[in-house]
C-alpha cells in the first residue's frame, strides 16, 4: 500500500495506552491519520503512547473514559468533534474481562464484561454516527475465543461472540451510509493481558508450540490488518471476521 492514504482522516482507537491499541493508534497516525485515543487505567502507558504520535508528527487526543458508561462515551464523542469535527475510522479495540471459569463468574463481572466489550462498541457508533462521512469505517477487535473454548476465558469469549455479531448486523445496517464495518480476529498476541491468565506460562508455550508460522503474534500483526480493513482497497469487504492467528486455528 502507498504511503500517506489516510491523509486527512480521523481516527478514534479505544483502548490505545498500549499493546495491540497503541500500535493501531501508531500504524494510523503513520498513514497520516490524526489520532484520538481512549485509556482506562494506565496514565504513564497512555502519556507515552501520546508521545509516540506527537515525535510523529500526528495532531492527537488523549481522552480517559469508561467505556461502560454512557455519559462518557458521549462525552468522548462530543471531545472527538469539538477538536476534529469528524470520524473516518473507529477501532473498537478496548476490552476487559474477569480470567474465571462461568461458575466462579459473578453477576457484576458478566455485566463489567459486556458492557464494555459489547455494548460500548454499538453505542460508540451510535453516537458517533452524525461525524461519520460515507466511506468511513469501522473495525473491531475481536479474538479466537469468540468461537473456541479457551480456559478462564469465559466472560471474555461470550462478550467478543457478541461483538462478532453486533459487526455483521451494523455491515448490514450501516452499508447505505457508505460505512463499512469488519472484525480483526487474533490468535494468542503477545501483550501484557497474556499476565491475567493464571496459566499464562502454559498458554504461551502451548500457542508458539501449535502455531505453523512458530511465533506468538505481535501487535502490529494485527494492526496492518486493521490498516488494510481502512484502506480503500477494502471497499467490498463488508460484515467479514478476518483471523489474525499465524494458522493457529487451522490445526484440529
Amino acid at each position: 500500500m502507498p504511503t500517506g492514504f489516510l491523509q486527512g482522516k480521523v481516527a478514534l482507537v479505544t483502548g490505545g495506552s498500549g499493546g495491540i491499541g497503541r500500535a493501531i493508534a501508531l500504524a494510523l497516525g503513520g498513514q497520516g491519520a490524526q489520532v484520538a485515543f481512549t485509556y482506562f487505567r494506565g496514565h504513564e502507558e497512555a502519556r507515552q503512547t501520546e508521545a509516540l504520535l506527537t515525535e510523529k508528527g500526528v495532531p492527537c487526543l488523549r481522552m480517559r473514559a469508561h467505556l461502560g458508561d454512557l455519559r462518557q462515551v458521549k462525552g468522548l464523542v462530543q471531545a472527538v468533534r469539538e477538536r476534529f469535527g469528524r470520524l473516518d475510522i473507529l477501532v473498537n479495540n478496548a476490552a476487559t474481562g474477569v480470567n474465571r471459569p462461568a461458575m466462579e463468574l459473578e453477576e457484576k463481572h458478566w455485566e463489567w464484561t459486556l458492557g464494555v466489550n459489547a455494548r460500548a462498541p454499538w453505542l460508540l457508533v451510535k453516537e458517533a454516527l452524525p461525524l461519520m462521512p460515507p466511506g468511513a469505517c469501522v473495525v473491531n477487535i475481536t479474538s479466537l475465543g469468540s468461537q473456541r473454548v479457551l480456559p478462564h476465558y469465559f466472560s471474555v469469549g461470550v462478550s467478543k461472540a457478541a461483538l462478532e455479531a453486533l459487526t455483521r448486523y451494523l455491515a448490514v445496517e450501516l452499508a447505505p451510509r457508505g460505512i463499512r464495518v469488519n472484525a480483526v480476529a487474533g490468535g494468542y498476541v503477545e501483550t501484557d493481558a497474556l499476565q491475567h491468565f493464571p496459566n499464562r506460562d502454559e498458554m504461551r508455550r502451548w500457542a508458539v508450540e501449535r502455531t505453523p508460522a512458530g511465533r506468538l503474534l505481535t501487535p502490529e500483526d494485527m494492526a496492518g490488518v486493521v490498516l488494510f480493513l481502512c484502506s480503500p482497497w477494502a471497499e467490498m469487504v463488508r460484515g467479514q471476521v478476518i483471523v489474525v492467528d499465524g494458522g493457529y486455528s487451522l490445526l484440529g
